[in-house]
Order: C-alpha cells, then sequence, then structure tokens
C-alpha cells in the first residue's frame, strides 16, 4: 500500500507544482507592483476598484511608497483589519477632487467582474469619468493600472 500512495504523489506532482507557479495566477501582484513603481510620480495619488485590489499595495509596498492613497480612512493597523477601511463615497470625491495625477489599481478587462455597485466605487469612477483624462494604461497579468491626469483648473 505505501508504494501506490508514492507512485500516486510523485504522479500528481507536476500537477501540483503547475498549480502552484505565478503562471498559472490569473492575476501577478508583483507585476502590477512593478508598474505602479515605474508610473508613478511624486505626489501622485492612488485608488484601488475594488478596494480589494490594495492587495497590491499591501504585497509591494515600497512601490506604493509616496503615493497618497486617498480612499483610505483608516489604516489596517487602525481599523484592525486585513485591507484597512475606505471612507464614505462624499470624502472620496473630494479628496480626489484636490488630485492633479492618480494611478488607479484595478482588475484587468479579461478578468474584472461585473461593475462594482458599491458606492465608494461608483464614487471614484465618476470622478475619475468626468474630471480625469486618461494619460497611460498598462494591462499586467490581469491586473490594470492606469494614469488619470486632472482636467482644466485644480
Amino acid at each position: 500500500m505505501p508504494g501506490v500512495v508514492g507512485v500516486a504523489v510523485l504522479a500528481l506532482l507536476p500537477v501540483e507544482l503547475g498549480k502552484r507557479a505565478p503562471a498559472s495566477r490569473v492575476d501577478d501582484v508583483l507585476a502590477v507592483a512593478g508598474e505602479v513603481a515605474r508610473l508613478k510620480r511624486d505626489g501622485d495619488a492612488v485608488l484601488f476598484v475594488p478596494a480589494a485590489r490594495r492587495d497590491t499595495a499591501l504585497v509591494s509596498p515600497y512601490a506604493f511608497t509616496g503615493l497618497a492613497d486617498v480612499a483610505l480612512a483608516r489604516t489596517r493597523v487602525a481599523s484592525a483589519t486585513l485591507k484597512g477601511e475606505e471612507a464614505d463615497p462624499a470624502r472620496i470625491r473630494a479628496a480626489l477632487l484636490a488630485q492633479r495625477r492618480v494611478l488607479l489599481v484595478t482588475d484587468a478587462a479579461k478578468v474584472a467582474k461585473a461593475a462594482s455597485s458599491a458606492e465608494r466605487d461608483k464614487a471614484k469612477a465618476a470622478v475619475l469619468r468626468e474630471r480625469f483624462t486618461v494619460v497611460e494604461d498598462r494591462q499586467v497579468r490581469g491586473r490594470r493600472v492606469t494614469v488619470y491626469e486632472r482636467r482644466g483648473p485644480q
């Protein structure tokens, strides 16, 4: 019997290793964090839609150094949660309107679910659509970084 178990383990090992390889994931948070690091400028803000995409910053905080997470009201430490707590839609809107450039981290079109119905995400999308222009858009292994610049005078 132990011989049969050993053969089964060896037979399934390539399958298991393949599932754990980076290429098997629908997204790559390290790759998108690298794009953020490359695209960011001093004074830029960052947004995450949905808020769960903040996992990118948690995995690679160095890539987000210097960026203002304008939707975050309470850090994960202050809120005793895994990803922190976002502000209410009105505060997010006001914070966005004070920015000149915003990097949006979201899912790439191929893996994105239906548009979020969360009021916070709707507020983010509305401000970006109404007041900002896309200047760069990068899709990297299941994630997307879009750079927006504010239209007109602040």
